[in-house]
């Protein structure tokens, strides 16, 4: 078995009947086989496949034109597929079909070639039937059948293994597509689709969906501390200040809160001094913090980093400095806007994201901060009196319990009963007239007074019923006392500590809190300026290009898909965008197979190929005819009826229109990401580059049309199971089932029902049949299906008595059936070697 071609060698469809190819110019065939590996985006594979069309005649008259075929310069193997329509010519003035032969040049021969002769076309074996003319239809669907590479590979090594490599087909094909309605509306979804809806996206980008710099440069700016107060700093000197005098207002309320306080007013004093100095200092940090934000005359960014820094230090607070680079930044968004259209989101989507990334990053002005300093340098810890704090209920009986267990009086010491009551009325005067504003009130000491009474008044009364000696009050008057005095304290250091913190302390910790937390903010606003600014516009770049993406796509799909698409325009010479330095002309590396510009001899300069193709462009030189005939050219798409139309078909073909399956409108999005990113790809550049302005961004929205253009004419064209050329290889296409909605088992069953191959229908006429062989074993038959319609059923087999049969799985899934191959009887083919004549040496050459 011979080495097998590469798949991604395409089949170069040539026509040798037409006037462009039938004369002997080495040039035109250059030219032609590129100008169709163009629209593939190739310039030079490594291996080529030619499927040549002649006529038997043709095949003496063209002999030197098969010879520049089968010497075409590639890197690899040149492997040629010639299918011949139409009769033998008969030799001399007989015309017997038994005088009938096929003459082939030398230079066609297995393993490197293989000649189909298809006399008839539209396979007519009645008695009333007779070979006519190559039917256009029959012999497109044909040659789309045999630029399978799979099937092309596999028909050259069965020829290989016939007699003279030679043998008439016989063949059934079911061919599969979508309805142009259906095809239509699939477009337009797809076009809908991806584009995107209106609804609004995620307010809050987090690192999590982020990659590494760009999520440093959101969390540096929201949620970061990249700059903080130096130590030992002015700054941080007199926020220490604050922050001592805090503590020592604190540790004074816990001494004004004690017994003595309540006596004599311990701590009072001492507590309002440490407020003061608290008040003051904290009043000295807010105006350095009004400072660092005017450092930079109210506005992020208007000084270089370094003398922002400097005036920053001089302050006493320092920013960490910023490592990401615009490079870093440039592929950061290059990784994320790809990550997003890869995971299938819309265009308006990954703007949506795109926008609110710039957003994040983007430096603002100081302004609204200066006035939040103002705010709160003019508020001031209010003066107002507290809330009162009435007693609660349980308070409330603790002190009638109180004045009950110093109330166990009997006559003549019964007034002893008030003692306590009368106590706490006075405790709690005094703790209202230590804590002036406070929380307690004069009627707080008559509510307590009046428990007490209550409770003495009740022991009173027991103790009388009972008949209790009168030293029995002396038992219970110290518990009442205790409990009491207890009661008193714990509401005086309540009250004390509500009346210093709410007061004093709590307001001045959270104006210190507050201006922390605006120096924070402040600070992170100074870190990363450039950086940031240059990601926010960057991002807001790509942000414009995607919104003239959405906008063509959406004038793309109020277009109906049978109407021909604009041309594509050629690359301008200074479009810098889409060129690298290897592209400059006279780099030699740039060149095809290390072409010298130093020809030898009197060899003519060959035409010069595009080193990149460009899907939006063709090759300049050609003009206008040159894109036609890249367009009418184009190995990818059917060279006959479009898919879905009505047309006529040769009774050996089966067509039926597919209604479109649950992957065809995604598959559809897809494949316009996938030239969404084509175009952006050498926009990325600019990005890094800082070069990503308006112009670059008209250059990108128009290819990102034009790819649209050609995304929408493959479809038209080929319809939707073959990849378009742009197509990111590593995604997984779906099958026939998926995109088409066809039975799969129908496609089997088209290559797999006859075993023997006896109900194809000859393509050759009755007269015809006369010149194959009747040898078995000059047999071989192939049985090709969709991937998709896989049947589990072996690669090659040999039954005896019966044809060799080759099972061939196609990446394309638009046609399924069985082609048989009959060699011819013997004496029919007729091998010449080339004429000796003298070539130019440009022919040579080849």
């Amino acid at each position: 078995m011979s080495t097998p071609l590469s798949q991604s060698a395409p089949v170069v469809h040539l026509d040798l009947r037409t006037a462009e190819l039938a004369g002997e110019d080495p040039a035109v065939l250059r030219a032609a086989v590129s100008a169709r590996l163009a629209t593939q985006g190739l310039v030079q594979p490594h291996d080529q496949r030619f499927l040549v069309v002649d006529t038997p005649a043709g095949l003496d008259e063209h002999r030197t034109r098969f010879e520049q075929i089968m010497g075409y310069r590639t890197p690899g193997r040149v492997r040629v597929l010639c299918l011949l329509v139409g009769g033998l010519p008969a030799r001399s003035d007989e015309d017997l079909p038994a005088e009938r032969r096929l003459v082939r040049p030398a230079t066609l021969r297995a393993p490197e070639a293989g000649l189909l002769w298809a006399g008839d076309l539209q396979a007519g074996h009645g008695a009333a039937d007779q070979a006519g003319p190559a039917d256009p239809q029959a012999l497109a669907v044909l040659v789309d059948v045999l630029a399978m590479p799979e099937l092309f590979d596999e028909t050259l090594e069965l020829l290989g293994s016939l007699p003279d490599g030679v043998a008439a087909p016989a063949l059934r094909v079911l061919e599969h597509g979508l309805s142009p309605e259906v095809r239509g509306q699939a477009w337009s979804e797809a076009l809908l689709r991806f584009a995107g809806s209106h609804t609004s996206g995620p307010t809050v980008l987090t690192g999590a969906t982020l990659p590494t710099t760009l999520a440093g440069l959101v969390a540096g700016s929201t949620t970061g501390t990249p700059g903080r107060p130096v130590d030992g700093g002015e700054t941080s000197r007199v926020r220490h200040e604050v922050v001592d005098a805090l503590s020592d207002a604190e540790a004074e309320l816990v001494t004004l809160g004690s017994p003595a306080g309540l006596v004599n007013g311990a701590g009072r004093r001492e507590l309002e001094s440490a407020l003061d100095r608290a008040r003051s200092a904290l009043d000295r940090y807010g105006s350095l913090i009004g400072k660092v934000l005017r450092s930079d005359g109210g506005t992020v960014g208007a000084q270089s980093a370094a003398e922002s820094a400097t005036r920053l230090a001089r302050l006493g607070v320092a920013v960490d400095p910023a490592t990401t680079t615009g490079e870093q930044i440039g592929e950061s968004l290059r990784s994320l806007a790809l990550g997003l259209l890869r995971d299938g989101l819309s265009l308006r989507s990954v703007e949506q994201q795109l926008s609110l990334l710039a957003e994040q990053v983007q430096p603002l002005s100081n302004a609204p901060r200066i006035a939040e300093l103002d705010r709160l340098r003019e508020a001031a810890p209010p003066d107002r009196p507290l809330p009162p704090d009435p007693p609660g209920s349980g308070v409330l009986a603790l002190t009638g319990l109180a004045g009950a267990l110093g109330g166990f009086w009997t006559w003549p010491a019964l007034p002893a009963a008030l003692t306590v009551p009368v106590l706490l009325v006075l405790g709690m005067l005094r703790a209202v007239t230590r804590l002036p504003g406070g929380p307690g009130r004069a009627s707080d000491a008559g509510r307590f007074g009046v428990a007490a009474l209550l409770g003495a008044a009740v022991a009173a009364a027991t103790a009388g019923a009972a008949g209790l000696p009168v030293w029995a009050g002396a038992l219970g008057l110290p518990a009442g006392l205790g409990l009491g005095g207890w009661l008193l304290l714990r509401t005086w250091h309540d009250h004390a500590q509500r009346w210093g913190l709410e007061r004093g302390v709590t307001p001045l910790q959270d104006g210190l809190n507050s201006l922390d937390e605006l120096l924070a903010r402040a600070l992170r606003e100074f870190w990363a300026v450039e950086e940031r600014r240059y990601c926010a516009d960057a991002a807001l770049s790509v942000v414009g290009v995607l919104r003239a993406s959405v906008t063509a796509a959406e004038e793309e799909a109020t277009r109906d898909l049978g109407a021909d698409p604009p041309e594509a325009m050629a690359e301008s010479d200074d479009d810098w965008l889409g060129r690298t330095a290897d592209d400059e002309p006279g780099n030699d590396a740039s060149t095809p197979y290390g072409r010298d510009d130093h020809h030898q001899g009197d060899e003519p300069a060959e035409p010069d190929e595009p080193d990149e193709y460009d899907w939006t462009s063709v090759p300049s030189g050609g003009g206008s005819e040159r894109r036609e005939e890249a367009r009418t050219a184009d190995p990818v798409r059917p060279a006959g009826p479009l898919p879905g139309t009505a047309a006529a078909g040769p009774r050996w073909l089966e067509r039926g229109e597919a209604k479109g399956g649950p992957d065809l409108v995604p598959t559809l999005a897809g494949d316009l990401t996938d030239a969404t990113l084509t175009a952006l790809e050498p926009y990325w550049g600019a990005v890094e580059r800082g070069h990503a302005g308006d112009a670059a961004q008209e250059r990108i929205a128009e290819r990102v049309r034009e790819l649209l253009a050609v995304a929408r004419d493959h479809l038209r064209r080929n319809d939707v199971l073959p990849a378009p050329p742009f197509a990111a290889p590593h995604r997984a296409r779906s099958g026939p089932a998926g995109l088409l909605g066809i039975d799969i088992r129908r496609a089997a069953d088209a290559a797999g029902p006859d075993q023997d191959g006896q109900g194809l229908l000859q393509l050759n006429s009755a007269e015809q049949l006369d010149l194959l062989s009747r040898n078995p074993d000059a047999v071989a038959l192939i049985r090709f299906a969709p991937e998709a319609a896989q049947d589990g059923s072996g690669g090659h087999r040999t039954s005896p008595g019966r044809p060799e049969v080759r099972d061939v799985r196609t990446a394309a899934g638009r046609y399924a059936g069985q082609l048989r191959l009959t060699a011819l009887r013997a004496g029919v083919v007729e091998t010449v070697r080339q004429r000796h004549v003298s070539l130019p040496e440009e022919e040579e050459q080849w």
